[in-house]
């Protein structure tokens, strides 16, 4: 009975200690991307105060993604029918989070713009203008790299490509007040460097700010 409890305790033992080696962390070999925030505007001046009384306010939606987007892999499009998920370059949280946080940024440092709220609104919040974003391109267009080529060649380059439809409807009873599609590519992006993708998909997210936001001027001035 003895030797059977020791054979008993020696095989749990061994258990145990395989339980513990399979819940060590494994590293991964993927890079996680973000957003980031807008640009902000220089500090305003000493004399001006820092909190503005006057302004639109702005609900924005959470967007909606085209469906080959949503995914947590940056997407890059090799022509015209061809696209690529990457396997170890990957957004660090939700797509469609990082571009309504980007987006709502970049209009509250805009002149005229007093706040811009992502979902889910504040409890009893109220706008002057609801937003809602379609985003239909964002993605690294470029050619494949050649797997016969030589480690000293540079890469081939590529180009960014952000479409957004975004539409401006009335916060009582969501009439349509404005809608448009902002098309914007940013060149010079060397293919490997998805580091600089990720900051050039950035860019066309502000030039969206800024037609959506001279929108916004022109009706509110009406």
């Amino acid at each position: 009975m003895l030797v059977l409890w020791a054979v008993a305790a020696g095989l749990l033992g061994l258990s145990v200690t395989g339980c513990v080696r399979l819940l060590e962390p494994r590293a991964s070999d993927a890079t996680y991307y973000l957003l980031g925030d807008a640009p902000q505007p220089d500090a305003r001046p000493n004399d001006e105060s820092p909190t503005d009384t006057t302004g639109l306010t702005v609900g924005l939606r959470q967007p909606r993604l085209a469906a080959y987007l949503d995914a947590t892999r940056i997407v890059t499009r090799r022509g015209p029918h061809e696209i690529q998920f990457s396997e170890f370059h990957r957004w660090g949280e939700d797509l469609d989070r990082g571009i309504g946080r980007r987006v709502a940024t970049g209009l509250e440092a805009q002149p005229g713009i007093r706040s811009a709220e992502v979902v889910p609104w504040s409890p009893g919040a109220t706008f002057d203008f609801i937003l809602q974003l379609h985003v239909l391109r964002f993605e690294g267009v470029g050619p494949p790299i050649d797997p016969e080529a030589d480690e000293d060649d540079p890469p081939p380059k590529g180009h960014s490509r952000v479409v957004v439809q975004w539409t401006l409807l009335h916060p009582e009873d969501e009439t349509v007040l404005a809608r448009h599609t902002t098309r914007h590519e940013e060149s010079g992006w060397s293919v490997t460097n998805y580091s600089a993708l990720v900051s050039r998909l950035g860019t066309s997210l502000d030039v969206v700010v800024d037609d959506i936001t001279t929108r916004l001027q022109q009706m509110d001035r009406s």
